[in-house]
């Protein structure tokens, strides 16, 4: 039996992802000069785009996949400045599906199987992916919730991506940073999962 949150993400209309991805003011403090890049509906059509997608926009909906919205910052540092270690991107992205099994399923399959399988695979630009290694979140999440650490190789050096993938009913929250060099930025995407959790579940009881 589903209980009264997860029933009440089933209320959640397009328009209330803006309201939950996070803003500037709830960026760590080491976020604080970053700007924005990218804002906005993230359909299935831009997802399908995406170098990193094997699914088109219809396959997408076959998942159960509805729509989403995105918002992310990049640092404001010139290329020529950039040091290994330097945060170079940081991003909030809720997906909402059709069901709390179609985000569990979406987890398995399309964030953690899928991304796995791409180890070694060019993605373009001069880039490929060099690993992803798993990570359980210390952080306590209201429901499921499961982190990658992925290392890409590119014509700059290496580039690292922490992701946190989270589930709320029928809604799933992600966090990323992405960091020059070798790093894990797992616990730093935890906090900022965890602010995205009270968020998302703020709007969806009608408290934001």
């Amino acid at each position: 039996m589903q209980n009264a949150l997860t029933r009440a993400t089933y209320k959640i209309a397009n328009n209330d992802l803006q309201r939950m991805a996070l803003t500037k003011e709830h960026l760590s403090q080491e976020f604080t000069d970053f700007e924005v890049v990218r804002e906005g509906e993230f359909t299935n059509e831009v997802m399908a785009d995406l170098p990193l997608s094997d699914h088109t926009a219809e396959e997408l909906r076959s998942l159960g996949r509805l729509t989403g919205y995105q918002r992310e910052w990049v640092t404001t540092v010139e290329d020529s400045l950039v040091s290994d270690g330097m945060d170079l991107a940081v991003a909030t992205v809720i997906h909402l599906l059709v069901s709390p099994e179609a985000v569990s399923n979406w987890m398995v399959k399309v964030f953690l199987e899928e991304f796995t399988a791409k180890v070694g695979a060019n993605l373009g630009s001069d880039h490929h992916l060099v690993s992803v290694d798993q990570f359980e979140p210390e952080e306590q999440f209201y429901d499921r919730a499961v982190g990658v650490r992925a290392m890409q190789q590119g014509s700059g050096g290496l580039v690292s991506s922490s992701v946190l993938d989270f589930r709320l009913g029928r809604l799933l929250g992600v966090v990323y940073i992405v960091t020059s060099g070798d790093q894990n930025r797992s616990k730093v995407a935890e906090l900022l999962g965890k602010k995205l959790e009270r968020q998302m579940v703020a709007v969806t009881v009608g408290l934001a």
